[in-house]
């Protein structure tokens, strides 16, 4: 992955993070509309500041050398419980490559394409994994856990 193109790529879409969240959303209800109970008690204008949260926290944590696994897998078990499950993740992905793709227009290259598919390729393997074994764990009885 090429953490620099993604911090670059990323910095241009800043400036216009408010439309890009709402161009975001709008895409994917209207690509998958079945994601839309997903959100149904949402504030989205939160929901859209958590978005362009994240993408920083992970593109900076990135950029860092952090090691942002922790936070995506918190993020994943979040997610979890919202009901998000592992077919949802490719229909968002295709959703912010394409939004990136209208805010980036002719910066948007096949590299940038993919960095970007790379980066959501890695998060949301995180992602899933976590909140997978976390509905594991909340609906195992407790006698069974493994100590």
């Amino acid at each position: 992955m090429d953490v620099a193109l993604l911090q670059q790529s990323f910095a241009e879409v800043v400036p216009q993070q408010e439309a890009f969240a709402e161009a975001f959303y709008q895409r994917l209800f209207t690509l998958y509309p079945q994601t839309i109970p997903l959100f149904a008690t949402t504030n989205m204008k939160r929901q859209q500041s958590s978005l362009m949260a994240t993408l920083e926290l992970v593109v900076a944590g990135v950029v860092r050398g952090d090691d942002v696994v922790p936070s995506i897998e918190q993020l994943g078990r979040r997610h979890a419980m919202y009901g998000v499950k592992a077919e949802h993740y490719p229909m968002v992905g295709q959703a912010l490559l394409e939004t990136f793709e209208q805010f980036l227009r002719d910066k948007w290259t096949a590299q940038v394409e993919a960095t970007w598919t790379e980066a959501y390729a890695m998060i949301t393997d995180y992602m899933k994994r976590a909140g997978e074994r976390h509905i594991i764990a909340i609906n195992t009885p407790e006698e069974n856990r493994r100590v």
